[in-house]
């Protein structure tokens, strides 16, 4: 395979949810023969105020055993990474992250990896952990999969929503590992009527063009809203056409805060019904 993703991030802990997201970017990683970098938060920190010790050394002691409490928890999360791994044949590292480091702070244990795979809502994740911020200042793509997700797979059957912009192409190329994997790609264009300029004469010909050049088995599928909100035009086609991952490229308008990312791109993040890989 000429395309692959070589270093694979995921946020996890030793939850039930946690487990599972380890599982899923361990599948992932082990298709794409990737390095797996496991990342989880240590706990808040609940160290007893300086007045509480007026009380003796018995709350001394409860702070030591919280203390030996988050060291094995740790030491847990550290161990099932290294298990899964195994069962894999993986080359995998475990991170530690502060529980209160910044969004932005976080950001930087997904600089220098090809994708980073989270929960949603996120396990193992610093407090301020926010996808936006991730998207906004590293420019790593991530893939989201909701908590409650019962699929078999991810990535088999993938919705690629193209609207001829930046940001879609964008996610296109970052999605390029899983859609030459990926057992069928439906390229949807909602309401490519009147867009001429943009999409040309026969709308996402060209792109499906470039696509299949890459081996990947695509088809173009163009839809009308019909008034319809476009993200739900895009939730839903995804669900008929049982893909179990939407890939779509979140816009924003100028750099101001992450509060001015679009409504599709909101609209989206905020749904738990697919994965989704989203790119900026």
């Amino acid at each position: 395979m000429s395309h692959l993703l070589k270093e694979l991030a995921v946020f996890f802990d030793t939850s039930a949810d946690g487990r599972k997201i380890l599982e899923i970017a361990a599948t992932l990683a082990t298709q794409q023969h990737a390095h797996l970098i496991g990342i989880s938060a240590a706990a808040a920190d609940e160290s007893v105020p300086a007045s509480a010790f007026a009380l003796g050394d018995a709350v001394k002691d409860v702070a030591k055993r919280r203390q030996q409490s988050e060291v094995e928890r740790l030491a847990h999360a550290g161990s099932l990474l290294a298990k899964t791994a195994a069962r894999h044949d993986l080359n995998a590292e475990f991170r530690i992250v502060p529980y209160s480091q910044s969004g932005g702070e976080a950001a930087l244990h997904a600089l220098y990896c090809d994708l980073l795979v989270v929960g949603n809502p996120a396990v193992g994740a610093p407090l301020t952990w926010s996808a936006m911020q991730v998207l906004d200042r590293t420019g790593v793509p991530l893939l989201i999969v909701p908590n409650g997700w019962r699929g078999e797979t991810v990535g088999r059957h993938i919705v690629m929503a193209w609207n001829a912009s930046r940001q879609a192409r964008r996610a296109l190329a970052d999605a390029l590992p899983l859609m030459t994997a990926a057992e069928s790609v439906d390229l949807l264009i909602v309401d490519p009527e009147g867009d001429e300029a943009r999409h040309g004469e026969e709308p996402g010909a060209d792109i499906a063009s470039y696509l299949a050049h890459h081996q990947v088995p695509v088809t173009v599928r163009c839809v009308a809203s019909r008034g319809e909100a476009v993200a739900d035009v895009l939730l839903r086609e995804t669900a008929e056409r049982g893909a179990d991952l939407l890939v779509f490229g979140a816009y924003s308008r100028p750099r101001i805060s992450e509060a001015v990312f679009g409504g599709v791109t909101r609209t989206l993040l905020d749904s738990e019904q697919v994965p989704l890989f989203i790119s900026h």
